[in-house]
């Protein structure tokens, strides 16, 4: 009788493509092999890999044919099977297959130097992003989440303030926010940090400052913050990670994972992070945002009118 147990196969190594293939192909030899009352040399490869996950990629196709308790033909075989070519194929596949299981963008940083003549593709910055999206939501409760919210959309004046490779972040937050918020001040504008500080002097108590901060963090954007703070104002910050020196400024910091292999940094996650944001805050504040956008219609229809006068 042949020994059908298997691993769980709702551990997270077992949730790749190769692996759940190779989990259906396990069942399907199982089943033939039972018909016929024998175990295929197939099969035994198979439940070999499915039972050594970790240790699989690493093998050479002599240790694993030892492993399984068969031959290299049926390594070769069963790789074809699997419509691969052969176990040069099947080792490649069940590399890729352990990288998933890294960060994505370990993973990524080891295609790229393994085959540099290929370049960085969409495919690698789609997982890439996925990752970093992944690691967005684990790393952020709902609740600071909420706390965040409550205080841009609760503030008298919000302050948005973003320098260095957060100028562009900083700027589009700031054009996402101000249909949505009853006064929204954007301070990296022309001038630099000196023009920041005057346009931010009077915040106090009741403001909020919305402060962006990735590596290499801006000196300008914590001491600006240490002075919203001072002055008793509210100071949120998205920033990296739990080691940013924003976590000693801020009363809430959100943290959007910016790793990428190849530039400094990615912005996806701190796009996704404004973009959540400016839309729990039009929620929170939907009557006043209507009626901030009907006046801005109003506006428009002036202005379109004295076009065509």
């Amino acid at each position: 009788m042949m020994d059908t147990s298997a691993p769980d196969f709702s551990h997270k190594v077992y949730k790749t493509p190769l692996m759940q293939r190779m989990v259906q192909v396990a069942k399907e030899l199982a089943r033939q092999g039972l018909a016929h009352d024998r175990q295929p040399a197939l099969y035994k490869v198979a439940d070999y890999i499915l039972q050594n996950p970790w240790l699989s990629p690493t093998l050479n196709i002599e240790r694993m044919s030892a492993g399984a308790g068969t031959s290299t033909a049926a390594v070769n075989r069963l790789a074809n099977h699997m419509g691969m070519n052969g176990f040069t194929g099947l080792r490649e596949a069940l590399v890729l297959h352990l990288l998933e299981l890294i960060a994505p963008a370990d993973w990524v940083r080891a295609e790229v130097a393994q085959h540099p003549e290929r370049g960085f593709g969409l495919g690698q910055q789609v997982r890439l992003s996925n990752g970093n999206l992944d690691a967005t939501l684990s790393a952020n409760d709902d609740e600071r989440f909420d706390n965040v919210v409550s205080s841009l959309a609760q503030a008298r004046h919000l302050y948005v303030l973003g320098f260095g490779n957060c100028h562009y972040l900083a700027g589009l937050a700031t054009n996402c926010l101000v249909p949505h918020c009853a006064h929204v001040v954007a301070l990296n504008m022309e001038g630099g940090s000196e023009n920041a500080a005057y346009r931010m002097a009077a915040i106090g108590p009741g403001d909020t400052l919305l402060a962006l901060a990735l590596q290499p963090y801006a000196n300008d954007t914590l001491r600006l913050a240490q002075y919203a703070a001072s002055r008793g104002a509210a100071v949120m910050a998205i920033t990296d990670s739990p080691a940013s020196p924003m976590m000693a400024v801020a009363h809430q910091c959100l943290f959007a994972p910016p790793t990428h292999p190849v530039l400094r940094n990615s912005n996806v996650a701190m796009l996704v992070m404004i973009e959540a944001l400016a839309s729990a805050v039009r929620l929170r504040n939907l009557e006043p945002v209507n009626e901030s956008i009907r006046l801005a219609e109003d506006a428009l229809r002036y202005v379109q009118r004295k076009g065509c006068a």
